[in-house]
């Protein structure tokens, strides 16, 4: 049974509301066998007895906010079959009726309404639906692997990596324009109007790129941490760009579930952005100079957050 998005009425003082939560309750129900009369012999007795056709095992629970009553529902429901097989395993538990074998076969059931753990799960999986869906056009796992394999592996130099890396940029910029072959890279970079910090990074790098690809070279450390600072400010701006628009800042708790804390789900919008972003990218200052400043900005950062 699909759970129902809806109030329950209480029985008793008739209020409506949305559960807390449910527990469940392990019970066993003896049924209440109905009996006819009882017939004596002198050598013996007859008595007609029938078992209920269904059985109750467990029971869903919540109570009503408003007077307190105990509300139960159904968790597990057994009818009534014939028992076919003569086994012994297939006997137990069984009871004869009329000159056959039965048993009850229990069918679990799902609770019957939704409550908050349930609103807010499915609430929180959409927005981490879109948010992935948003990410994983740019392929993050492509422009971050570059990056761990250059702080990872001593065999590739600086050198390596910015080549690489300004090749990818390089594509991505052509394939944000139109006419690329026609346009410079300032050009391409001012017409996706980058922030002019990124602007003047780039421009910085591509000097570099074309320093070093005339002749011998080896970056120094300012020169190393210009590349790491372009390529950290570079994916802090497709991020931001891919998120934006979903506005995270603003979203919406319908009125019927005024109940929940918006900065829990913020708090788990962190927590997923920190993880993803995080295996993807792993960059060198990590938390400081790419995750706090992108909570921010995306309206998204709660208090004491530390992961």
């Amino acid at each position: 049974m699909k759970q129902k998005r809806e109030k329950v009425k209480c029985p008793v003082c008739s209020s409506k509301f949305i559960p807390e939560s449910f527990h469940f309750e392990k019970t066993n129900f003896d049924q209440i066998e109905s009996k006819g009369e009882l017939v004596e012999f002198p050598k013996g007795s007859h008595q007609l007895e029938v078992k209920p056709f269904t059985s109750i095992r467990g029971s869903f629970v919540t109570y009503c906010p408003q007077c307190g009553y105990l509300i139960k529902f159904a968790a597990e429901i057994g009818r009534k079959e014939i028992v076919e097989e003569p086994s012994r395993i297939k006997k137990w538990g069984s009871f004869k009726e009329f000159g056959k074998s039965y048993k009850y076969k229990f069918d679990p059931r799902e609770k019957p309404f939704m409550d908050y753990s349930d609103y807010f799960i499915e609430k929180v999986d959409a927005i981490k639906k879109n948010i992935k869906n948003a990410l994983d056009e740019v392929n993050f796992a492509q422009w971050g692997s570059s990056y761990s394999t250059w702080k990872g592996d001593k065999s590739i130099d600086s050198f390596k990596f910015l080549i690489h890396f300004y090749s990818t940029l390089v594509d991505y910029l052509d394939s944000q324009v139109n006419d690329y072959n026609n346009k410079t890279l300032g050009q391409k970079i001012e017409e996706l109007n980058l922030p002019k910090s990124l602007e003047l990074l780039i421009k910085k790098v591509e000097e570099l790129r074309n320093k070093i690809a005339h002749e011998v070279y080896e970056l120094n450390e300012e020169e190393e941490n210009l590349v790491e600072r372009t390529f950290t400010q570079f994916m802090y701006h497709l991020v931001i760009k891919q998120l934006k628009p979903l506005n995270l800042d603003k979203i919406k708790i319908e009125s019927e579930y005024s109940f929940i804390d918006i900065d829990k789900i913020k708090y788990e919008i962190q927590e997923f952005l920190h993880l993803y972003l995080g295996n993807l990218l792993p960059l060198k200052e990590f938390y400081n100079d790419f995750l706090f400043p992108l909570l921010e900005e995306l309206g998204v950062r709660t208090p004491n957050y530390n992961p």
